[in-house]
């Protein structure tokens, strides 16, 4: 059931949100905007607060989804067929949060391998958190949390026959990781949790094209049919929580890499 929510929440929203991207001739000014924005897209949130989810034990399952501000892949896609656009990468995943003793949580989210016409995506991510006020401090109605995550995602697409640099359904694809850590606060007032978080992320993302022929990078740049770009950088966090109980929903946003990321969830804890 979960993967059929994420699959159309995924689908759907690229096709509203965007076309399939078009590349060609990209330099590495635009490379480096390209790679930041769909690094950051999948760097890891389960929209959760820094509270855990228990003294002693708790469960969390739902989904994730969101989109991140694509302005200069945008730009490099508009540039080869005006009437291609590009404003936002969408995410979606399954989301799981488990909490054991000692404010120990464990945050993961997976969208399964999916192919969809010319459209293949896969993601994973993981998260360590540790809320500090459940052990090491006590402050009434204030959650603290220090949290260290990774990620791991690929996005392959067909290319059109208006791409004339390579042969049609030639396949790019971008392969991503990533790991960062985070400080969060939040204010814990029973059904709203609102929070805040300042952290450090460092992406490395691979751009290559699978053809026979050719290249979707302009020479200046390489003449390789693959390339390569770290980021790193400070990310902030601001978030809520709606706590009914046993339905859990979640708004975020974050500013990492010099770009915005929206997600929003919505889960079942016990």
């Amino acid at each position: 059931m979960f993967r059929s929510i994420i699959l159309i929440s995924f689908l759907s929203s690229f096709t509203v949100s965007a076309a399939v991207p078009l590349f060609q001739d990209i330099t590495e000014e635009q490379f480096k905007g390209i790679t930041r924005e769909f690094s950051a897209n999948f760097v890891h949130t389960a929209v959760t607060p820094p509270a855990s989810l228990g003294d002693v034990f708790g469960i969390e399952i739902g989904v994730v989804g969101g989109i991140t501000a694509s302005d200069e892949t945008n730009k490099v896609v508009n540039s080869i067929d005006s009437d291609t656009t590009v404003e936002n990468i969408p995410h979606a995943a399954i989301m799981a949060q488990v909490s054991i003793p000692f404010g120990i949580s464990l945050e993961a989210t997976m969208f399964p391998e999916t192919e969809q016409s010319d459209l293949s995506i896969s993601t994973f991510s993981f998260a360590g958190k540790w809320t500090l006020t459940d052990s090491l401090i006590k402050i009434p109605f204030i959650d603290i949390a220090a949290r260290f995550h990774m990620s791991s995602s690929e996005a392959s697409f067909k290319t059109t026959d208006k791409v004339s640099d390579v042969p049609v359904d030639s396949e790019v694809v971008f392969d991503s990781s990533s790991w960062g850590a985070n400080i969060t606060i939040g204010a814990n007032l029973f059904l709203i949790k609102p929070y805040a978080g300042l952290g450090y992320v460092s992406t490395d993302t691979d751009l290559s094209v699978a053809a026979t022929s050719g290249t979707i990078f302009d020479t200046s740049f390489t003449s390789a049919q693959s390339a390569s770009e770290t980021h790193s950088g400070l990310q902030t966090i601001l978030g809520a929580e709606l706590d009914l109980f046993i339905l859990h929903i979640g708004a975020e946003y974050s500013n990492l890499l010099d770009t915005s990321k929206y997600s929003m969830k919505v889960s079942i804890a016990i």
